[in-house]
């Protein structure tokens, strides 16, 4: 499977999870197969970082999309135009990112963990979604990019352990398409990408007040 084909799964599996939140929350199915979005996401973010010629303009394309997603995300998640205890997901990726740049760049160990714990700790601030342990998984793929049995062990323990609920464990799944991964980038459609997740989350919106008030 190249980049675009995750990507892909990765935008049918999070807009099946969101039907399955606020549509249809009875059936656990839907949030099942919605659990295996973020880790590829995560992945993907990673390889981005890998590959990308200009990390800032990255960052920027990240924190832009997140306060775009803002209000169609508190809009269909919420009810109302802003909430501040609960940020979209944008955020998430965001704040993995700029621990990735650190990463990246420090030669300390313990800089390393400690801009881990930073950003991990204001996701759980701001109550982004997935909060600290989604800047863990983004930082678990990274730090085992070369180390497959680490990165599967570290990814499962993350699923398996962390989260509340017990619905994520399936996101453990999400190693099957990603131990596929070629490489390669295919087709384009990147910004087609950014803009799925505010556009699906309006058009949700509209079906949920339309037909499931």
């Amino acid at each position: 499977m190249n980049a675009f084909s995750l990507k892909l799964l990765a935008c049918i599996a999070m807009l099946i999870d969101h039907i399955g939140s606020r549509l249809y929350p009875k059936i656990k199915l839907l949030r099942y197969i919605g659990r295996l979005a973020f880790p590829i996401y995560a992945f993907l973010l990673v390889e981005g970082f890998c590959h990308t010629r200009d990390v800032k303009k990255y960052l920027a394309r990240l924190f832009a999309f997140a306060l775009v997603s803002e209000v169609p995300f508190d809009l269909y998640f919420r009810n109302k135009f802003f909430d501040p205890l609960h940020q979209n997901v944008f955020f998430t990726l965001f704040l993995g990112l700029m621990a990735l740049q650190v990463m990246k760049e420090s030669n300390s160990i313990y800089l390393k963990i400690v801009a881990v714990a930073a950003f991990g700790g204001i996701a759980q601030a701001i109550h982004s979604d997935y909060r600290y342990i989604g800047v863990l998984m983004v930082c678990a793929f990274y730090w085992f990019r070369k180390m497959e049995f680490c990165k599967w062990n570290s990814i499962i323990i993350l699923n398996f352990r962390l989260f509340k609920s017990s619905i994520q464990s399936a996101g453990s799944l999400a190693l099957l398409p990603i131990s596929l991964y070629n490489g390669k980038k295919g087709p384009g459609f990147k910004y087609f990408f950014y803009a799925f997740y505010p556009g699906h989350l309006l058009i949700l919106h509209w079906i949920k007040m339309r037909y499931f008030q």
